[in-house]
């Protein structure tokens, strides 16, 4: 048997090591992209985990606002059928700022436990000022109010504008809680 020459044994080994490196290529280049989406996924969740952490360390802080702003809604009746009531008090908030609402279409009261949301989609037309005090107005008045969906442009033949927005109404069905108790009389012997 013929003995391998030193030059021979380099060539060898160094085929060797290319096959080897293209097979470690062949195996790894897959498994790196596995592996920085792994990576990547490992980052999301640990923000994901400190962004828990914030909120169930600021639970006590939204907890105390969600009971003032609770404070702040109406109350009103389960079986009371609100929406006429909501259209005639955005009517006289409108009316009150000069401002004329053309077509008012309530949507479908939603809830959410004895919490209800109904939006009414309006049709506006009146000046620039009167449109903010009328924005303010809504924003600023009884219970809570949220004006979305804002649009505003020039009527037709004059100066003044048109737009629509929609309104959003938040309130409470069920019973009125009373804001403080009476005390209670003390027995007579």
């Amino acid at each position: 048997m013929r003995r391998l020459t030193a030059r021979e044994t380099i060539l060898a080994g160094a085929a060797a090591l290319t096959l080897l490196g293209a097979a470690t290529w062949r195996w790894a280049t897959p498994r790196l992209a596995e592996w920085r989406e792994l990576r990547r996924a490992r980052e999301a969740q640990l923000a994901r985990q400190r962004e828990y952490r914030h909120i169930a360390g600021a639970r006590a802080g939204l907890e105390e606002r969600y009971a003032a702003l609770r404070q702040k809604l109406p109350v009103y009746p389960p079986d009371r059928d609100v929406t006429a009531e909501l259209l005639r008090m955005l009517e006289r908030i409108a009316n009150e700022q000069g401002v004329t609402l053309l077509r008012r279409d309530a949507a479908k009261e939603r809830a959410s436990d004895d919490l209800r949301e109904q939006a009414i989609a309006c049709q506006w037309e009146g000046d620039l000022p009167q449109l903010v005090r009328l924005l303010f107005a809504l924003q600023t008045g009884e219970g809570l109010l949220d004006v979305s969906q804002l649009t505003v442009g020039p009527a037709p033949g004059g100066a003044r504008l048109r737009g629509t927005f929609t309104v959003e109404f938040a309130y409470i069905r069920g019973k009125p809680t009373p804001t403080a108790p009476a005390p209670a009389a003390a027995p007579r012997e």
